[in-house]
């Protein structure tokens, strides 16, 4: 093993996939939205109002799970008890926040596109509909609990998995290279210790 990190080629990859990881890593968290991944939350009916809000019966689960598909438009799935419905939906996102709009159904895109005009006309207007948004969770500054707090799993899991790839990158580059310098040590005294015919 010591010898097949001491090549060249070798500590140049491993180094190389380190960097590149990184870099990969650190956008991949710092992004304001996690595209293509789900953002869920569940709740369990568990009081006798919750049930006669929701008009199921206690045990049966609500839930919402959230898609971005881009800047303009998400998909969104509700669960209540058996019954499921999917939307897709127009929202804007301008920074770290959110908005939900209408479904793409009831809403042309010439109305999306004067939506947007009027929040960014007035910032107030969009702080008080919108969400904050990172690549973990979205945050709703509501007192309805079912939109209090939507996670998103397969960001925690990425971050997780990756983290540990990259730990293993980092530290198999940087055995590489002390090896490799090691090595090249060692030839450089071998090759000074050689007595030169006379």
């Amino acid at each position: 093993m010591k010898k097949f990190l001491s090549k060249m080629p070798v500590m140049i990859v491993f180094l190389s996939l380190a960097v590149v990881g990184l870099v990969f890593y650190i956008v991949m968290l710092a992004r304001p939205i996690s595209y293509g991944m789900t953002y869920s939350y569940t709740q369990t009916v568990e009081t006798e109002q919750d049930a006669t809000e929701s008009g199921l019966p206690i045990g049966s689960e609500v839930s919402m799970h959230l898609k971005f598909k881009s800047d303009k438009r998400a998909e969104v799935t509700m669960t209540l008890g058996e019954n499921s419905i999917t939307t897709e939906i127009w929202i804007v996102r301008m920074g770290n926040k959110v908005a939900m709009l209408d479904a793409v159904s009831e809403m042309t895109e010439e109305q999306y596109n004067q939506e947007v005009e009027n929040f960014k006309a007035d910032k107030t207007l969009f702080e008080n509909s919108a969400a904050e948004i990172n690549a973990f969770r979205i945050k709703f500054d509501t007192e309805d609990s079912i939109m209090s707090d939507m996670k998103c799993n397969g960001a925690v899991v990425f971050a997780v998995v990756w983290g540990v790839v990259e730990l293993a990158l980092i530290a198999f580059g940087a055995l590489s290279l002390v090896f490799f310098l090691k090595d090249r040590k060692d030839e450089t005294v071998q090759a000074s210790d050689t007595p030169v015919a006379e």
